[in-house]
């Protein structure tokens, strides 16, 4: 079996992931098709660039290991790519409606084109591909479950698709099967592990800093806030 057709099983099963999610929440027409607020807008497009500003470092360190690592390089990159899967995670745990991860993630990679990533316009199609799938591990629970088993699956579904135009760009195709098996196993678990670390700081910290109002997670954290406010003499 080549690695070209072990590729065209990882599409089909993240299609199929995709339909799975659909079907399962085809009843809650409100829940699949919603309507961004300005600002939920702005939230995403500035998280994607800051995501995909500090991506393109994150790239180019990735370029030199798999310049000086050999064969090793693309697994060695491999395990830092969990950098370039924040902002879907955090932006879908934010506003917590269906496209939040895609439309970050897609800035993300604007972003990165637009900040000299040495990749070029590739990453623009990886973007997209990590943030749909990103937002898949939403689309499971119906955008209802936030706990950090959830973020951890939004990241490492990340780059179940996105993997598959890399390897052909960088040419690791020939390295085989097991090894290109190995390098998408090694993104998952940096995917699944970089948003279990920063996406629930990181997003707690700007809501108790007053920059998300008028958020979803802003008015789910608003009872806590209350009740721990202190009161009057």
């Amino acid at each position: 079996m080549s690695v070209g057709l072990i590729y065209l099983i990882v599409a089909a099963i993240a299609v199929a992931l995709a339909a799975f999610a659909y079907l399962k929440n085809r009843n809650h027409a409100g829940k699949i098709f919603v309507a961004f607020t300005l600002l939920e807008i702005v939230i995403m497009a500035i998280i994607g660039v800051i995501n995909g500003v500090l991506g393109t470092p994150n790239a180019m360190i990735g370029r030199f290991f798999m310049t000086f690592s050999g064969s090793y390089g693309f697994l060695a990159f491999a395990a830092i790519c969990g950098g370039f899967y924040i902002a879907g995670p955090l932006c879908g745990y934010i506003i917590r409606k269906p496209g939040a991860a895609t439309i970050a993630e897609t800035m993300n990679g604007v972003a990165q084109v637009l900040s000299g990533n040495p990749n070029g316009v590739m990453v623009l199609g990886a973007g997209f591909l990590q943030g749909f799938m990103s937002d898949i591990g939403f689309a499971f629970y119906g955008y209802k479950k936030w706990t950090l088993s959830v973020l951890a699956l939004s990241g490492a579904l990340a780059p179940l698709l996105q993997q598959i135009p890399e390897v052909y760009f960088f040419g690791v195709g020939d390295m085989g099967i097991s090894y290109n098996l190995l390098a998408l196993i090694i993104r998952m678990v940096s995917g699944a592990v970089y948003a279990i670390i920063l996406v629930r700081p990181i997003a707690h910290g700007l809501a108790k800093a007053g920059v998300l109002r008028g958020t979803a997670i802003a008015k789910d954290m608003a009872p806590a806030t209350v009740v721990n406010q202190p009161t009057g003499a």
